[in-house]
């Protein structure tokens, strides 16, 4: 058995392609009827009314949860999603990973840094999806697993234990584990050949990223809000009249005029896209408590999803946006790399494998940004590679800020 960080891709292995692939990403076939019916949108649903409280532009989770939160407060609210259904974009091409915090080490921030909340915010966020999915009927597909953080060099041990200390005294679970530690956690099947140490997080967890759009649909028409398909917006600008004082002029592409108090834009990190990540999933037999797990350096995220007899990969270097001829040897490296880590798959071809376009830079963070002075209004901006959970606490925000 060879140890990971050694593995090279040959140039056999750099032409595969995956022979069965049914459909590009594999979240749609494990749907239920009832979780399809959510992500429906129809194209005309009663938006015509005069001027709405909140406008978001953008059905993936930061807009859905931003619509939530306002409609909560009492406000009217419709959300626009450009496509006829939810779970296009990016959330429906992730990798289904739950994980705390931001992209990045929490060892990276001062302890008085604004971002250190995010760790503790999206760890209950977390907890709650969880429960949430056990409730009867539940459309949500989550679980808590726990996961593995793999150093495979001294620096990378090093980067290890300084995020266990941070970790700690954040007040999160964080413990540093030993290569025999992670080989019993995994019953044997993970190779460990090359790994120093490890961090065991046990608050991570995956997630069926559709079925959490569904959640939040199904709670977001039980609440009152309106959600349109087929509702690309053209235009917006800020409007002053008489009648209703400040307000946000909404041009859709088909001509339509809209009207709103407050304009929350929540169109994610496809918009402009500047790179592009690669995923593929294997089909294997892995028991449901078999943990999320990683490298610490680089990251290259590999989760399995319990119930559907897969383990699904995301992460490795980034792509050109748009796709190059490189793109299958990436979708190689990535698999080489997957069969590296768990033997058993050695010689298997990935049953799909897909890739998202996304706005990244080296310095991405999440935040609410102001729109105009004049009427109010957020964009929700940084969530590129991210995960689900900074935007279910942004959108959480903007829409406080506004109900307030």
């Amino acid at each position: 058995m060879q140890p990971c960080k050694h593995t090279q891709t040959s140039s056999t292995s750099s032409q595969r392609t995956s022979a069965a692939q049914p459909h590009q990403i594999p979240w749609w076939d494990d749907l239920t009827p009832a979780a399809h019916a959510e992500l429906e949108l129809p194209a005309d649903t009663g938006l015509s009314q005069p001027v709405w409280d909140v406008i978001v532009v953008g059905g993936g989770v930061a807009g859905l949860s931003a619509a939530l939160s306002a409609c909560s407060g009492g406000l009217q609210v419709a959300l626009l999603e450009r496509e006829a259904r939810l779970g296009y974009g990016a959330t429906g091409r992730n990798a289904g990973i739950l994980s705390a915090g931001v992209n990045m080490g929490l060892s990276e921030l001062q302890a008085d840094d604004p971002l250190v909340s995010l760790w503790i915010s999206t760890t209950q966020a977390l907890q709650e999806l969880v429960l949430a999915a056990q409730e009867p009927d539940s459309l949500l597909s989550a679980q808590l697993t726990g996961a593995l953080m793999l150093a495979e060099s001294k620096h990378a041990a090093r980067y290890l234990a300084r995020e266990a200390r941070a970790r700690q005294a954040a007040g999160l679970h964080a413990e540093q584990w030993t290569p025999a530690q992670v080989a019993e956690a995994t019953d044997g099947r993970l190779n460990v050949q090359s790994v120093q140490s490890a961090l065991w997080l046990p608050n991570e967890g995956r997630i069926h990223p559709l079925t959490l759009l569904a959640h939040l649909a199904r709670q977001a028409r039980t609440q009152g809000v309106v959600l349109a398909g087929q509702a690309r917006v053209r235009s917006n600008e800020v409007i002053t009249t008489t009648r209703h004082g400040s307000h946000w002029r909404v041009t859709l592409h088909d001509g339509r005029v809209l009207s709103t108090r407050t304009l929350i834009r929540a169109t994610g990190p496809i918009a402009r896209p500047n790179a592009r990540i690669y995923a593929l999933a294997f089909a294997v037999d892995l028991p449901e408590t078999f943990p999320l797990f990683w490298d610490a350096s680089p990251f290259t995220y590999a989760d399995f999803r319990p119930g559907n007899g897969r383990l699904g990969v995301s992460g490795g270097r980034y792509g050109k946006a748009g796709g190059t001829q490189h793109d299958q040897r990436y979708h190689a490296q990535l698999a080489a790399r997957t069969q590296c880590w768990l033997p058993e798959l050695t010689g298997q071809e990935p049953s799909y494998q897909w890739a998202v376009d996304l706005y990244v830079t080296p310095d991405l963070l999440p935040e609410l940004q102001p729109l105009g002075e004049i009427a109010p209004g957020f964009s929700i901006e940084g969530l590129g590679a991210l995960g689900v959970l900074p935007g279910m606490i942004l959108g959480r925000q903007a829409g406080q800020f506004i109900s307030k």
